[in-house]
């Protein structure tokens, strides 16, 4: 009963106190992106470009936006025979915009780890990496587009 009571209580102030979600509206597409280049493994940039769905407008003297991304994995755990038993995988972008005049306008950095149990079937591991992988690229490309938006509204 007391947690219903404080949750209506914390609606009501949110409520009242003019709060909206941040993304509430957000539309990559009104976004002004003159270019976007991509680097790292072919397969990684691939999936980041198909999640981000960013349409460049050539020409337009907005912003240019450039994404780097990488993979490292490392071992955690090893046996008593010193195989590997688990493994972290760990994704990283790195965001660089600027603007129409060549003003650094973000310089950040984002990553995302996994940690991976590692067995003795090399087709099943390779298989789950794969999953991981995907799964944390769509995370943080999510965060990018934070990131893109929050710099766009800033330069408006």
């Amino acid at each position: 009963m007391i947690k219903k009571i404080t949750l209506i209580i914390l609606g009501l102030f949110l409520y009242s106190c003019g709060f909206t979600p941040m993304l509430k509206n957000f539309d990559l597409s009104k976004i002004n992106v003159e270019e976007i280049k991509y680097s790292g493994p072919n397969s990684m940039t691939y999936l980041l470009k198909n999640y981000l769905d960013i349409n460049e407008k050539k020409g337009s003297q907005g912003l240019i936006i450039n994404l780097s991304i990488s993979e490292n994995t490392s071992s955690v755990t090893k046996n008593t025979a010193g195989i590997t038993t688990e493994q972290d995988l760990v994704i990283t972008i790195n965001i660089d915009i600027k603007d129409k005049n060549n003003i650094n306008l973000l310089n950040d950095s984002i990553s995302e780890n996994k940690r991976l149990t590692v067995s003795s079937n090399m087709g099943t591991d390779e298989e789950i990496k794969k999953i991981e992988r995907d799964s944390i690229i769509r995370n943080l490309a999510q965060k990018t587009k934070f990131q893109i938006q929050l710099i766009a509204n800033q330069n408006k």
